[in-house]
């Protein structure tokens, strides 16, 4: 039944973002098809052929050494503080969030030694071609399989002739994707919980590419002329040296971490505050909210109806903090049995994505600076593409739940 479910829902985020479209006409319900076809092809792949199940499994158990042996620079600085199982209990800052920090670091070193931009290059030629859409637009699709913002500088050079489609496409696959240095995050919190959790995360990005460029193109269907470009990775400047790279990437990674850190604070802070102030007139926390507006979006996903308000709130709470006490409240969820193994997977799918006010704060922030006399045209689709983004990762969660055997 749940599975019927799936199948209406991802209709009705369609009919959602075709409601929103800038020019319904203008629709290339081409796109749409394909990218349905590369979705099912895609589940039936990861999770109904026995050899990907194995390949999924023995790449989260190699990806879990990899933060078991990275975890010692994180003992060596900071002591049994960021041990696996410390004495003094899960503290985020120290046993999840430095591994931002020494991701970041290889991510820019793997640029130096350009094996990302050849990655990337070849990966774009694919999605380009594929999905028929520019090249900048496929350049910036496939970078976000690896990295975050950073995938604004690699079209620096194009910015100033971005058309509305284009940029639209650019902001919507950003969000609803994850870089590989806050993968290592998710997985530390959640690999002994969810068998293949690594290789979940990784295909949850993957399926979320070909879903943003269908919503986008929905939404902002091209209907200017896409000044035409070459299919090339710029790297950055932070990774013209060996030692550079590894330098500049961690010192990135730590300006990450100090950002998260600093943002859950402040927020999480505010919202104590505004339960105070709530429980002066109704016993509903602001996260009782967010699950009762999300309870529907849950539900067409086809999570478990008993878990939908939970689901709802993960939802509702990456809106406003970020994915990162979403995803370390599915963790504690799992852990106290709160939560079915089946709407645990469709939910760290649905989550997999920086969609989040943060995030499209963010990248307005890093376009305007790449591009000023843009602003106008930046600020005009922002709040539009966060809930492109949205509707992308309810259709990536959902796909997975279609496709899920216990």
């Amino acid at each position: 039944m749940q599975k019927i479910i799936g199948l209406v829902g991802i209709f009705v985020f369609l009919l959602i973002a075709w409601l929103f479209s800038h020019n319904k006409k203008a629709v290339n319900y081409k796109t749409i098809l394909i990218a349905l076809f590369f979705e099912f092809i895609m589940g039936t792949v990861i999770f109904l052929i026995p050899k990907s199940r194995d390949i999924l499994l023995a790449f989260s158990h190699l990806f879990t050494k990899i933060i078991d042996a990275a975890r010692e620079g994180i003992v060596f600085v900071f002591g049994s503080l960021g041990a696996a199982n410390s004495e003094q209990g899960f503290i985020l800052i120290f046993q999840s969030l430095m591994f931002i920090v020494i991701f970041a670091s290889i991510c820019s070193l793997l640029y130096y030694l350009r094996i990302l931009p050849f990655i990337i290059v070849n990966i774009a030629k694919f999605v380009k071609k594929f999905f028929g859409i520019s090249a900048i637009e496929a350049i910036c699709s496939a970078s976000n399989i690896f990295v975050g913002i950073e995938s604004f500088t690699s079209i620096r050079p194009y910015f100033k002739s971005i058309t509305r489609s284009q940029i639209f496409l650019i902001f919507t696959v950003f969000m609803s994707t994850i870089a590989s240095s806050m993968l290592a995050l998710y997985v530390s919190l959640l690999n002994d919980k969810i068998p293949a959790i690594a290789g979940h995360l990784v295909s949850a990005t993957v399926l979320s590419i070909p879903n943003a460029i269908m919503i986008a193109k929905i939404m902002e269907p091209e209907t200017e002329t896409p000044e035409k470009s070459e299919l090339k990775f710029e790297v950055p400047e932070s990774a013209k040296t060996f030692i550079g790279s590894i330098v500049n990437g961690a010192m990135d990674g730590g300006k990450m971490v100090l950002g998260i850190t600093v943002l859950l604070v402040a927020v999480i802070g505010i919202l104590g505050i505004v339960n105070l102030c709530l429980s002066y007139f109704t016993d509903v926390t602001t996260t009782g909210m967010l699950g009762w507006i999300f309870k529907p979006a849950a539900l067409l996903m086809g999570v478990n109806p008993q878990d939908a308000s939970l689901v709802g709130e993960f939802l509702g709470t990456r809106l406003i903090m970020t994915e990162v006490p979403s995803y370390v409240g599915l963790s504690q969820a799992i852990n106290s049995g709160t939560i079915s193994s089946h709407s645990a997977i469709v939910a760290s799918y649905s989550l997999c994505g920086f969609t989040s006010i943060e995030s499209l704060s963010i990248a307005v922030g890093g376009a305007v600076a790449l591009a000023p006399e843009k602003t106008e045209l930046i600020t005009s689709i922002c709040l539009k593409s966060l809930l492109a983004a949205t509707i992308t990762t309810l259709i990536t969660g959902t796909v997975a739940g279609l496709f899920y055997i216990v």
